[in-house]
């Protein structure tokens, strides 16, 4: 069975590389049914062998945090997003369980290790081909840095994180495992090889992790040699200075290499000047302080920082929704509160200090076996691994999450006893945690492989499904199977696209199916910002006006300062104008301009939390259009004084210079009304001035004005001028 348990682990891991290294859940779906196998396996090897360990205090600490983690997911407040925490969760229980069955068993440890090697010898050659081609996918249609190294992976910080735990698990096995010596040497230049591929990477984390796992190899191999009176000890104590400065040297060089690559300065100060990665932080923890000791459930940032941020002080830098915080340990604080990063601590200490502990002071075995390789490697990766998530969600997708729990359990193995009735609780914790993990895994790897089948060309075939109909064919299947808010939007995206190129009956239809799957994907996930815009905006184009403004409401409600990211005042202030030239067309002038003064209250929202750059030029010319239309209107009410204000104001925006013409035509008013009435001097200061306005829109005229219209309303102010000068007017002080 223990072999079993390997073969399996070893193929969710290769799953987990190769299809799963993303946060979709629906992508687990080998993953989970492969280490759902090895869990079953595991169980009757787990009750045998645990009856003869004595950790109980170590895994009555892990399955105390494995539950308070998963308590909380189940309690979460989006259901999906609890889900697939959950199921994280159980992927770090069922490859911790699998180690503990695999444990002590040579070919099945054997296993474990080619599989390991292996998977990061492919890896390793996946990198060289994209060094000498950086656009190589190996199975995914695109990846999300093509110009940067990522192996199987679709972004280089995973890639990263996975070639240092499996180069120092590798490594480790190469030096005191029990293997004969081509394997060995075999191994340690896969090692090598992946820790270099770690440098190709460029990541400024990963290269870190690097080298805090390989200083921490160093000195718990010293440990080793120590123990066991080896006769390189003296030699490689010596050298301590020497690996110390190779691994500065390392530090330095690769994060210049990053730098340089990303055209970004090589200084400390430019390495060190990461704003955004620092406003993450200060406001996840403004999260944490919300809801200290519990946490807010799974994924919680994702909504609660879009309420603490400011647009001002942030939206030059966050422009897109953060989903999670790129450090794992406040990560879990948000989330699940102080309980439980103070739980994941206390365990991930425990099992380091136990490890340690044994290494130093473990009685000797006749029979050299794999503990201490193991012991070394699990310790290495877990620190290269941690250092990196203070950066990166790495364990949030699951090749991580596998690493992470390979390494504690063997971190865990101990030192087998007697078995008694002090014993006993051990196998039973063992067991439970199986079966829990097991019930997790199998009906949600069923489902997942059925999507992953379904969606595959839809999204990562080389080959994709190019139709629309297709598409929505595809999304529809795996909707039944597996309902989630993210593929209620996908489709909701197809049909809203096919909306905007079709005409006839064929458009509304598309429309209100895009209308009706927006909603579904706010009731899955109803703190997502986006199905609630993206529904108001279809509702404002299919001109359910009433529907349209409490969805705006309501997106600008969830957005909070993340107006650079979900436009809600923006898009709001659009539905209003274009809402307000519809009633002023329909002779409703008094509701046009209700309309429009919304609008630039809302517009004016949009640009004082939103940065410049974002504020595009289609933007900038929606605000000019908004305040010029709100003068017009205001205008046609009789209200000259408000309409020279929202005249005189979208003159201030820059390229608004065409408002100077509408600005000029309405003093003209003004002065024939005044000549009308007998007042020659008031009237020549309104021409005047009329004629500066016009002057200074210069070509920029507004629309519908031609130049030959403007060149003759010139030409009769000009005239008028003349003539009132000639009867000896002076004009109005």
């Amino acid at each position: 069975m223990p072999v079993i348990s390997s073969i399996f682990l070893v193929a969710a891991l290769v799953f987990a590389v190769v299809i799963g290294p993303q946060t979709r859940p629906w992508t687990w779906g080998p993953v989970m049914a492969a280490l759902g196998i090895a869990v079953l396996a595991a169980l009757p090897v787990l009750w045998k062998r645990g009856k003869g360990s004595n950790d109980f205090g170590l895994l009555a600490l892990g399955t105390l945090t494995a539950a308070w983690f998963g308590w909380r997911a189940w309690l979460s407040p989006v259901a999906e997003l609890g889900q697939a925490d959950l199921l994280l969760v159980a992927g770090a229980v069922g490859a911790f369980v699998s180690i503990r069955a695999i444990a002590g068993h040579s070919p099945a440890e054997r296993i474990l290790s080619w599989g390991i090697a292996l998977l990061l010898l492919a890896n390793v050659v996946v990198i060289g081909k994209q060094i000498l081609d950086p656009s190589f996918s190996p199975v995914f249609r695109a990846r999300a840095a093509p110009h940067m190294i990522s192996g199987f992976f679709a972004h280089y910080n995973e890639t990263a994180n996975y070639l240092i735990a499996s180069s120092v698990l590798v490594g480790a096995a190469a030096l005191f495992g029990r293997h004969a010596l081509p394997t060995r040497i075999l191994w340690l230049l896969i090692a090598i090889a992946g820790l270099a591929g770690v440098w190709f990477t460029r990541s400024r984390g990963g290269i870190f992790g690097a080298a805090v796992a390989c200083g921490v190899f160093a000195v718990i191999a010293l440990m080793i040699g120590k123990r066991r009176g080896s006769r390189w000890f003296a030699p490689a104590l010596i050298a301590i200075p020497v690996i110390g400065l190779g691994l500065g040297a390392f530090l330095v060089m690769g994060w210049q290499e990053a730098q340089e690559f990303r055209q970004a300065g090589t200084g400390i100060d430019d390495l060190l000047d990461n704003d955004c990665r620092l406003y993450l932080l200060g406001i996840a923890l403004s999260c944490i302080g919300l809801h200290p000791l519990a946490g807010g459930g799974s994924r919680s940032f994702s909504w609660e920082c879009l309420r603490l941020m400011d647009g001002k002080a942030h939206g030059d830098i966050i422009t897109h929704k953060p989903e999670l915080v790129h450090n794992e340990l406040v990560q879990a604080a948000t989330d699940y509160g102080l309980l439980g990063a103070g739980l994941l601590i206390a365990l991930l200490g425990a099992l380091a200090l136990a490890a340690v502990l044994r290494i130093l002071f473990e009685e000797p075995v006749k029979e050299r076996d794999a503990r201490d390789a193991w012991r070394l490697g699990a310790l290495a990766a877990l620190a290269g691994m941690f250092v990196q998530s203070s950066f990166s969600f790495v364990f949030h997708l699951m090749p991580g999450i596998l690493l992470l729990g390979i390494c504690l359990g063997q971190m865990s193995r101990s030192t087998a006893v007697a078995p008694n009735s002090q014993t006993l609780g051990s196998p039973i914790l063992l067991c439970l945690a199986a079966i829990a993990s097991a019930v997790l895994l199998f009906p949600a790897g069923w489902k997942g492989i059925q999507v992953t089948r379904i969606l595959w060309p839809t999204y990562f075939s080389k080959q994709p499904a190019t139709s629309a109909e297709a598409r929505i064919d595809a999304l529809t299947e795996a909707i039944q199977l597996w309902p989630q808010s993210t593929l209620y939007q996908d489709r909701a995206f197809i049909f809203q696209t096919l909306a905007t190129v079709t005409e006839g009956p064929g458009n509304d239809e598309s429309a209100e199916q895009a209308i009706d799957d927006y909603q579904k994907a706010s009731r899955l996930n109803p703190y997502d910002p986006g199905p609630a815009i993206n529904r108001a905006n279809l509702l404002s184009q299919v001109k359910r006006d009433a529907e349209a403004e409490e969805w705006f409401a309501k997106t600008i409600q969830l957005q909070g300062g993340m107006e650079a990211g979900f436009r809600g005042h923006f898009s709001l202030a659009l539905h209003l104008f274009h809402k307000g030239l519809r009633l002023f067309h329909s002779e409703n002038a008094d509701s046009a301009l209700d309309a429009t003064e919304g609008a630039a209250i809302h517009i004016e929202e949009a640009v004082k939390q939103t940065p410049p750059w974002v504020v595009n030029v289609s933007g900038r010319d929606s605000r000019i259009s908004i305040h010029e239309s709100l003068g017009t209107l205001r205008e046609a009410a009789g209200d000259r004084e408000g309409a020279l204000q929202a005249y005189d104001f979208a003159c201030t925006i820059p390229t608004g210079n065409r408002a100077h013409y509408r600005a000029g035509v309405l003093v003209g008013k003004m002065a024939v009304e005044a000549w009308s009435q007998r007042r020659p001097s008031e009237a020549l200061k309104h021409f005047i001035e009329a004629r500066r306005r016009i002057a200074q829109a210069g070509n920029q005229l507004p629309l519908g004005v031609p130049p030959s219209q403007s060149a003759e309303y010139v030409a009769y102010l000009d005239r008028t001028i003349a003539f009132l000068k000639g009867a000896k007017v002076e004009p109005m002080k």
